[in-house]
């Protein structure tokens, strides 16, 4: 008599199609490649020969790998090799309007945006990676807007910001003292309604040269070439309209971030570092009601070139009597936020290096709004959304139960193997619009029975 044990099923691979939707982790900055993804940051040196007078910007994938990165001079992948040069050159390249995002609708495939000066047009062209991730297909000039020069001053820069749970983006474009919004979609540029107004100081008008938005995307905060002014908009990122443009005359701001909570702009000013609530910019309109509103976080005894914000880590600033480090600001939300100017040793000193003279942290794209979802045994899987600001999450797990939630973490029990496509809706108390997202979840490791054939 001979015994065959049939064993049914077989437990896989513990890793979920659905993983978490992290944020840019590496940057790129001056000759350094930082790598925020682990504690604490590990920092080498870039892997290949670049100088540059202009500002970096990169994108990421959803597990907040680098995929490629761009300057003035030319397009890199993930491991520093130039994939495309860009052919206006060096000289007519300048820091404003170098941005890179994933294209709607299509797996590894980014659109970057760059300036052409002797032509005083912006250049939009694809990367097409999905057949060779490291060695793209380049479409030149995909579309072009229009952009002007003057020495220090750029008009005609674009913003791109990423719409309510979506990989699509909103796109803001100024010009000629103007906003326009476009949706970027797989068709392109489409124009989402009227061209808004800038505010005018005297007879100077007012364009864009920088912008930061709150990590919920409700609102922005645009910095523009008039000295010490700033303009608050309120963009409903579920429909592309904006609602309310404030400008606030502020001459005591040098570089902000927003916190992880929406709840303060962090500032820096004369080597102090300050923070102010959010929900006070939309009402404040003159530098004496700023400073009234402004909370010291600490001295910093030194300029700071540039501030960035990481879900991760807190605030990220760069001081400008030090090459060699990068400064931190911890428990961003909390009330007593704590400063540490050597937080992060650099492998290559960005004040000695030619590297980048406007000490400027690269922008990064990526997706860092979504859910995990964890499979435990026995079709346990464990569900947590990031955003913290919710009121009520109700969930769909796509085998005909749904849930709601008040909580960041849900946990569901599928019946059986197979794949299962989860939608999340997350409502607010105030004016934002509902957040929806969606993910495939694969469940593997329910075991069957064991099945025992005797002869």
């Amino acid at each position: 008599m001979r015994t065959f044990i049939a064993i049914i099923a077989v437990m896989l691979s513990a890793t979920l199609c659905a993983t978490a939707q992290k944020e840019d982790n590496v940057w790129i900055y001056a000759g350094n490649r930082i790598d925020f993804s682990t504690k604490p940051p590990a920092v080498t040196p870039v892997a290949c020969d670049y100088t540059t007078e202009v500002n970096i910007t990169s994108v990421a994938d959803r597990d907040g790998r680098l995929v490629y990165w761009l300057n003035g001079t030319s397009l890199y992948n993930s491991n520093d090799e130039v994939v495309y040069s860009l052919p206006v050159g060096n000289e007519a390249v300048y820091m404003y309007g170098l941005s890179i995002v994933p294209f709607p609708g299509k797996e590894n495939v980014y659109l970057f945006v760059y300036p052409d000066a002797v032509r005083n047009r912006m250049v939009a062209s694809i990367a097409d990676g999905s057949k060779d991730l490291l060695h793209p297909e380049i479409t030149e000039r995909y579309a072009e807007f229009p952009y002007y020069r003057w020495y220090y001053w750029a008009d005609g820069v674009p913003f791109f910001f990423q719409k309510y749970g979506s990989r699509d983006f909103w796109l803001l474009y100024s010009y000629g003292g103007k906003i326009w919004v476009f949706a970027l979609t797989e068709d392109g540029f489409v124009e989402t309604g009227n061209a808004y107004q800038l505010p005018m100081e005297e007879d100077n008008q007012y364009f864009l040269d920088g912008c930061e938005m709150t990590p919920d995307r409700s609102k922005i905060l645009a910095t523009t070439t008039s000295m010490g002014m700033s303009v608050f908009i309120d963009l409903d990122t579920k429909t592309g309209k904006i609602k309310n443009i404030n400008p606030i005359e502020i001459h005591s701001m040098e570089a902000f971030a927003f916190s992880s909570g929406n709840k303060y702009l962090y500032f820096s000013y004369d080597k102090n570092m300050y923070r102010i609530a959010v929900d006070k910019l939309a009402v404040i309109s003159t530098d004496e009601q700023f400073r009234e509103n402004r909370e010291l976080v600490g001295y910093l005894g030194c300029d700071v070139g540039d501030i960035k914000f990481l879900t991760s880590g807190g605030v990220y600033y760069m001081p400008m009597n030090s090459g060699d480090y990068l400064g931190q600001v911890s428990d961003c939300d909390s009330e007593h936020p704590a400063l540490n100017n050597h937080a992060v040793k650099l492998a290559t000193d960005v004040l000695a290096s030619s590297y980048s003279s406007f000490l400027a942290f690269p922008k990064t794209y990526c997706y860092p709004y979504g859910f995990t979802a964890t499979e435990m045994c026995g079709g346990e899987v464990h569900f947590s959304f990031n955003d913290g600001d919710c009121e009520s999450i109700h969930w769909d797990f796509g085998d005909g139960s749904e849930g709601v939630a008040h909580g960041h973490t849900v946990e569901h029990i599928y019946a059986s193997n197979g794949r299962y496509t989860v939608k999340l809706t997350a409502n607010y108390s105030d004016d934002r619009p509902r957040q929806t997202v969606e993910k495939t979840v694969e469940v593997n490791k329910i075991m069957k029975k064991l099945t025992i054939v005797k002869e």
